[in-house]
């Protein structure tokens, strides 16, 4: 292929199609007309003079040569784009859509703080926020969500690189009357007690981790689960359940009604790892390194 007669704006028509395999689909998310993508897409198979696509009962599938290219292409295009913002690196002259993904406790207790830090530093972004869901780290290999933030361990793709942010303690919500003295449980007190807490995706949804802290031959039975943090923490509220939680989701809005209790096992606290995810094509970008700074920031006293 002749580069000096390549326009490198195809790249990223290239990749869009490579991530959906679908022109329609294409279109829609580079604001263009589908006909547009259609003629890039001939122009691209003439410059590599191989098809790359080949139509199937649902969408397009790649040849040999597109699927070496959907492996290479997103970093190639990262390098790029670093490359061409040269050595100053500026938030407040970002444009576009910033989406990041976010899991519900985390939502909760600094989904607020998030939106000021990021628009307070690039004011000229549109921001927005969504549950981290089952849909998510397809979305980040995707790169249709830039980020994501959620509690470590989490099974990814080898595409999706987890940063380490900081760590919170693990404890519980409880009732400001509850039976417990003091500000520690123990593993003991999992089975004494009613036992709720939240669902998250990729997380914990086939069992609560604090199991693994049991006794063997030992069971736990979580009385009420769910995906709402509101439902749970009215059940909570009424009764003696220890809602599961990590301290980080303790704001000053909830300690009016509840206390939260520290999880001690073998006389020493538990820490739950929280990091952010994104594409690791993405990861030596002045553009992610500055929003990994902006969120670690916002978690350093949790």
């Amino acid at each position: 292929m002749d580069l000096s007669k390549f326009d490198l704006n195809l790249l990223k028509c290239l990749m869009v199609l490579l991530q959906e395999k679908n022109t329609s689909k294409a279109a829609e998310r580079l604001g263009v007309s589908q006909p547009a993508v259609s003629r890039s897409l001939a122009k691209i198979r003439t410059h590599f003079d191989d098809p790359l696509f080949v139509k199937q009962a649902r969408g397009l599938g790649l040849t040999d040569r597109a699927v070496e290219l959907a492996e290479q292409l997103p970093d190639v295009l990262a390098k790029l784009e670093s490359c061409l913002a040269g050595q100053e690196f500026e938030p407040s002259q970002l444009t576009g859509k910033l989406r990041l993904a976010i899991n519900n406790y985390l939502s909760e207790s600094h989904g607020f703080a998030i939106c000021q830090a990021v628009l307070s530093e690039a004011p000229n972004i549109e921001l927005e926020l969504h549950n981290y869901s089952p849909s998510t780290q397809i979305q980040l290999v995707r790169q249709t969500i830039d980020a994501a933030i959620s509690f470590y361990p989490l099974e990814v793709s080898k595409e999706i690189r987890q940063t380490k942010i900081t760590s919170t303690p693990v404890g519980a919500f409880c009732q400001l009357n509850h039976p417990i003295q003091g500000q520690v449980f123990t593993a003991d007190d999992l089975l004494r007690y009613p036992i709720a807490g939240l669902i998250l995706s990729e997380f914990n949804e086939q069992g609560m981790q604090i199991e693994k802290l049991l006794k063997p031959g030992q069971h736990l039975k979580p009385k009420f689960r769910s995906q709402q943090l509101s439902t749970i923490l009215d059940y909570t509220a009424s009764s003696d359940a220890l809602c599961i939680a990590p301290r980080s989701s303790y704001t000053t809005q909830m300690q009016t009604r509840f206390r939260f209790v520290e999880l001690s096992h073998q006389d020493k606290g538990i820490d739950m790892p929280v990091v952010l995810l994104y594409h690791n094509s993405q990861h030596r970008t002045k553009k992610y390194q500055w929003l990994t700074q902006v969120i670690s920031s916002l978690f350093q006293d949790v």
